[in-house]
Formats: structure tokens, C-alpha cells, sequence
């Protein structure tokens, strides 16, 4: 199958590669409105493609077109996952003087968007085995929140311009696999990102005129929800391969992922909510206001409604924001005591802060990225985050959990 060396060689390089603990970087304040997701510094751009070498070739290609044979007749033979040992010890006490949990209905979502990375999924995955496999207590799950783009190439530009890498889709594929596999939710975070890669930010308004569309999908629309639809679309028709499901376990893992992907997303580089009964949005740029807010809040709005062309169902779809953000720089090093006591306080100090932007006082919801985990010391951090918050006595969520208005 094409690109599956490739993918396995980019799977190696992240379980043996080297690792290093590393010092802190910046975070959210405690104690005022959370970051939003951007940054109009050039070397803070989102989404950015970690530092980390892979291999790209430009050909123009039209993604699961109909000359190509439909996803569910092409057989897969990915290895299953094997979980890797820990390089780093897995905390079994706290160390941060945190505040203890109230009550177990204390919940923190972790949250990655804008994967799967080929950088950074993998080594999350082994931290939460090890972390899942070390303790009696429950177990604790990630919210991934996919975009398609991956499934042409790192970079967003390769996506709007139809320009992909083959061997990202097996890449991207295989890890979701594994993701899904593992226990932990996915939800859809769109296809082309919306990212302007020359202005460094994202721009609802212009960046779908010049996105290409492949004509599978041309029947969908080219508004931003439409770009919605297309990336939660690209990965459903991945998953529906039925050879990546082998037992009923994994069938049900199937099925729930497909539920979650369709009933739950986040919006590129905007902290809105829209639930029931909840509308809101914090954080934005000044230059995100005025057409650009308008629109996102519309895409939201449109989500919401749940009738969308190509969508398959029309329930609401829900557009999940987040509380506290956890940012790293994958050329920094960092103190691992020093940043999981940081990121822990920010998510714990969430719970009583007037500011914070997510309707639920009792549960907080972090955001940080795939690819800034692209070290094992980087992901062990994570993985000690959660472990710090479970030994508090905070339960540990997927955002299918998060409480809704009925």
C-alpha cells in the first residue's frame, strides 16, 4: 500500500527518538478571560507545522475521487499499536500544593486540536497508556478534535490547494486508528482550518474563495460550514474502511467516533460556544471583529442548526470552546515539574475565575494542540498533568460528557 513504509519509518522516529525534560513556557492568566486561539506574532501562528523533518511532495491530486477505488475496498495492514515504556516516572502522589477537587463532579476535559500530527499524536498516545496502564484508577481519555487537512499534508496550504503529500493519508489514517482504538473521543475541527499561511492567522471570510475543492465534495458548498462538513466528511469516509475494524470492540470504538465527529467540533481560532440555551464568544483579535466575528458566529450558529448539505443527519452539531490554554514551543526545553505544576494551577484556578468563557462552572475544559507534543518529554509532561489532576481527585472527561441544557 502506497506510503506505508513512510509511515512507519515517521512512527519509529517518534517512539526511539530522543527526548529531553525542557523549561517552561508561556500560559494563559489565572485570573482573567482566557487566550483565544491566535496569536498575531509570526512565530505563533496556528495552526504551525512542528520542527520536525517530513518528507512532502507536491502532486496535484484528487482526493478520493471517483477514478479512485471508494475507501472501504482499499485493505489496510497497519501494525496495532504497542504501547512504549515510560522514559519519565509516573507521578503516584501530588507535587504541586493544588487545591484538592470539591467532589468528583470537579471534571477537566483535555483537549488536542488540529491533529492527527504526525509529530505529536503518537507520543500522546503512548503517554496515556503508560499513564492508563500504571494506575488503579479509571482511566482517563483525550478529546481529539481532527482536521482533515491532515489527511493531504501538515501544512493547510496543501489542502486549499489540493496539493497533498500520499503518504499523509495513511499517516493520518493509521494514528486515528489507534486513537479510536484507545478508548479516547475525536470531534471535527474542519477541513482547511481557514488558515492564511502569507498573514499568519485565520480569516473566515477570505480564505474559502481560494480554497479548492475536490469535486466529491463540490455538491457540499464552499461556505465555512461547508468546510465543516468537508473535513468531519474526509475523515468519516476514511473510517468507513471496514477492514480497520477487526472485533466487535473495535466496531463499537467505530461507531462511537462517527457519533462524536458529528455531534461535536471546535471552530479554527475561535473560543465560541454554542449549546443549548448557550451562545458566546471570547478572546477574538481586533481584526476578527466585525464580517470575520459575524461569520464565525454564523458558522457556529449554522453548526447548531444541524441541516447541512452532506451532512449526514441533522441533529446539532455542537461547537465546543475551551476554558484554559496550554501553549508550547517544540524549540524550547522545559522544567517537567516546573510546567505541569503551572499548566495543573491554571486548569484548577479555572474553576473559580469570573472570566472563564465556558458555561459550566464545574467543568473546564484545557486546549492545546497535536504537534507541540512532538518529544516524548514534551507528552509525558501531558500525561503527568492528568496524573497530578486524578490524584487531586478531579475526573478526567471526554467532551461527550460535557453537560448540556435539555
Amino acid at each position: 500500500m502506497f506510503g506505508f513504509l513512510v509511515v512507519w519509518s515517521v512512527v519509529a522516529l517518534f517512539v526511539f527518538g530522543p527526548s529531553s525534560h525542557e523549561g517552561h513556557g508561556e500560559q494563559g492568566r489565572p485570573d482573567g478571560p482566557p487566550d483565544s486561539e491566535r496569536s498575531s506574532d509570526a512565530d505563533q501562528r496556528w495552526p504551525s507545522a512542528p520542527d520536525v523533518p517530513i518528507t512532502t511532495v507536491a502532486m496535484d491530486i484528487p482526493l478520493l475521487n471517483d477514478t479512485m477505488a471508494p475507501p472501504s475496498k482499499v485493505k489496510f495492514s497497519f501494525p496495532k499499536f504497542v504501547g512504549q515504556p515510560a522514559k519519565f516516572p509516573i507521578p503516584t502522589a501530588p507535587t504541586c500544593g493544588i487545591r484538592k477537587a470539591k467532589s468528583a463532579k470537579e471534571v477537566v476535559y483535555m483537549t488536542v486540536d488540529d491533529g492527527p500530527s504526525p509529530s505529536g499524536r503518537l507520543n500522546l498516545l503512548n503517554a496515556m497508556d503508560q499513564l492508563n496502564n500504571s494506575t488503579s484508577k479509571e482511566a482517563a481519555y483525550v478529546t481529539f478534535i481532527e482536521s482533515g487537512y491532515n489527511f493531504c499534508g501538515q501544512e493547510t496550504d496543501a489542502i486549499v490547494n489540493l496539493k497533498c503529500n500520499p503518504a499523509a493519508y495513511d499517516t493520518a489514517l493509521q494514528l486515528l486508528v489507534w486513537t479510536i482504538k484507545a478508548g479516547h473521543m475525536i470531534a471535527a475541527h474542519s477541513d482547511s482550518h481557514f488558515y492564511d499561511a502569507r498573514a499568519g492567522f485565520c480569516n473566515y471570510v477570505t480564505m474559502p474563495l481560494v480554497t479548492k475543492v475536490e469535486d466529491k465534495y463540490a455538491k457540499c458548498g464552499k461556505d465555512t460550514w461547508s468546510d465543516m462538513v468537508r473535513g468531519a466528511l474526509r475523515i468519516d469516509d476514511a473510517l468507513a474502511n471496514e477492514t480497520l475494524w477487526e472485533t466487535d470492540a473495535d466496531r463499537a470504538a467505530h461507531k462511537r467516533a462517527v457519533s462524536t465527529l458529528w455531534s461535536y467540533a471546535r471552530l479554527p481560532c475561535t473560543n465560541v460556544w454554542r449549546l443549548p440555551g448557550v451562545t458566546s464568544v471570547t478572546g477574538l483579535r481586533k481584526e476578527d471583529l466585525g464580517p470575520e466575528r459575524d461569520l464565525r458566529m454564523l458558522t457556529a450558529e449554522k453548526l447548531f442548526g444541524g441541516k447541512l448539505e452532506c451532512k449526514p443527519d441533522t441533529k446539532p452539531w455542537f461547537a465546543m470552546g475551551w476554558d484554559a490554554e496550554w501553549r508550547l514551543d517544540a524549540k524550547a526545553t522545559y522544567d517537567a515539574q516546573k510546567e505541569k505544576c503551572k499548566v495543573a494551577q491554571d486548569i484548577v484556578n479555572q474553576f473559580d475565575n469570573k472570566w472563564k468563557a465556558g458555561p459550566r462552572g464545574d467543568h473546564v475544559v484545557l486546549l492545546t494542540h497535536d504537534y507541540f507534543f512532538a518529544d516524548v518529554a514534551k507528552a509525558s509532561i501531558f500525561r503527568d498533568v492528568v496524573a497530578e489532576l486524578q490524584l487531586l481527585g478531579y475526573t478526567i472527561g471526554t467532551l461527550d460528557q460535557y453537560p448540556l441544557k435539555q
